[in-house]
């Protein structure tokens, strides 16, 4: 019996190790760099092309060396690598961009054209490969509109170490980056002076991230460094009160006309600073304390750090960055118009159109009981948001002092959390309305989650799921 047991699990092994190797060799087909190609996206609402624009060499590969085709089915884009010898397909990734979002805005629908810098990163190949860019029709199937072939021995491609002289430190370390999660957190805003309060910022949201699960328990999987990138001035642009100033990653608020939308369009500096370090994914901290963030799938999240919902915003905006999770509230102003088209189910693991329950992409983790859709006393809920966001714009109009919004923005917080713990499927999953931005139509997996409201305090079922299958695609 004990030969049996000894013979079946050797058989087990060595099946496990050959399905392990189905996938594409990195040895075979990589080195351990990261080339970077840039282009610039361009176009309407529903126009686009692309057009390139460089290559860089980064010194190394931080991502996985086994999972190298992307199994997330995530963004709204999918990017592809081919070996143009064979035509097989040795990379992949999905991702979301900014230019994605702005073609919702009505600025987009206007017929006005906007271009944006957008990059995508991969192992170096060793020969030849082909670069595919498919985006999502309305039924969620990729379409390829743009390729490119990158030869790895072309003279042009720039191998300069941008930022030579920025000091990267270790903030968490356990491991090999390419068994890791790596995190590069990038400062905006900070002056040379202000470096030891970058990096006591980034420990103290970073406390609050790591101990929110399922990242709690997954904290050993993750790498995150801080590259000290100084800027000339403190803070970010604040158009809507004409302050500009001289930041190095030029973030602002004010993205697509949202006051408390904070992104930046310059890629390229980014991306210049981030390469100091290994990185999967990109954090920026903006130094200042009017509230405001942003986050978008695989390009990189931002976060305000001196405020009493900064820890919040920096959990919140890493899930649309790191996992693909989408808005799951439905009541706050957005610049978009159009961001999820009737009749498309998204692509966000955590909002659905549907309200059969055998088509529910998170049925798995539902009760056979709950009904479909679940009540959860919407109609009080929109109603008393309704006061609070009139009473909201009536402070910001009249230059109220911050201490004020936030004293009201604490109260309608111990609100919503009395409310929704009062509602009797409160911590299940269910299929609740109201979600991505909409009040009808689109539904969400829980009554309150961190996708939801401040006061959450943690992620949904769902949206844990989500994360812990993102986690597992980088680190196993």
């Amino acid at each position: 019996m004990k030969y049996k047991i000894l013979s079946l699990c050797f058989i087990l092994f060595i099946t496990g190790w050959i399905l392990a190797q189905t996938g594409p060799s990195f040895e075979k087909y990589f080195i351990d760099k990261t080339i970077r190609l840039d282009y610039f996206h361009t176009g309407t609402h529903n126009q686009e092309t692309y057009s390139y624009d460089a290559i860089f060499q980064e010194p190394t590969w931080a991502g996985s060396k086994i999972n190298l085709i992307d199994t997330l089915n995530l963004g709204k884009y999918l990017f592809k690598v081919l070996d143009v010898k064979t035509n097989q397909m040795i990379y992949s990734r999905g991702f979301s961009s900014i230019f994605g979002e702005w073609q919702t805005t009505d600025e987009a629908r206007r017929g006005i054209y906007r271009t944006f810098s957008e990059s995508i990163r991969f192992p170096w190949p060793k020969e030849r490969v082909k670069v595919t860019i498919g985006t999502r029709d309305r039924y969620n199937i990729f379409h390829d509109t743009w390729d490119f072939v990158i030869d790895p021995d072309e003279p042009n491609i720039r191998r300069v170490n941008y930022f030579s002289d920025a000091r990267v430190t270790k903030l968490v370390h356990h491991g090999d980056s390419y068994k890791k999660v790596d995190l590069v957190i990038l400062p905006d805003g900070y002056t040379q002076e202000e470096m030891k309060k970058f990096r006591e910022d980034a420990h103290r949201l970073l406390k609050v991230l790591f101990d929110t699960s399922p990242f709690k328990e997954r904290k050993k999987d993750f790498n995150v460094w801080a590259v000290e990138v100084p800027s000339k001035e403190s803070g970010i642009d604040n158009p809507q009160k004409g302050e500009y100033v001289d930041n190095i990653l030029s973030c602002s608020f004010n993205a697509f006309g949202s006051d408390r939308y904070a992104l930046t369009w310059d890629n390229k500096t980014v991306r210049k600073a981030a390469a100091r370090a290994p990185y999967d994914h990109l954090y920026i901290l903006f130094n200042e304390s009017k509230y405001g963030g942003g986050g978008i799938f695989n390009l990189y999240a931002t976060s305000y750090v001196d405020g009493q919902w900064s820890g919040y915003v920096f959990v919140h905006e890493f899930g649309h960055h790191f996992a693909g999770l989408g808005d799951e509230y439905y009541t706050s102003d957005v610049a978009y118009t159009d961001f999820y088209p009737s009749g498309v189910e998204p692509w966000e693991p955590n909002v659905t159109t549907f309200v059969d329950k055998n088509h529910i992409k998170w049925q798995y983790l539902m009760e056979p009981e709950t009904p479909v859709p679940t009540s959860w006393g919407k109609d009080e809920y929109d109603e008393h948001q309704k006061e609070y966001r009139i009473q909201r714009r009536k402070l910001s109009k009249n230059d109220a002092p911050q201490a004020k919004i936030d004293s009201l923005s604490t109260a309608n917080a111990r609100w919503v959390h009395d409310f929704l713990h009062s509602q009797e499927y409160m911590g299940k999953v269910g299929v609740f309305e109201g979600s991505g931005y909409a009040s009808q139509g689109l539904y969400r997996p829980s009554i309150d989650c961190i996708m939801f409201s401040r006061n959450a305090g943690e992620f949904d079922p769902v949206c844990r799921s989500a994360i812990e299958n993102v986690i597992n695609f980088y680190t196993q």
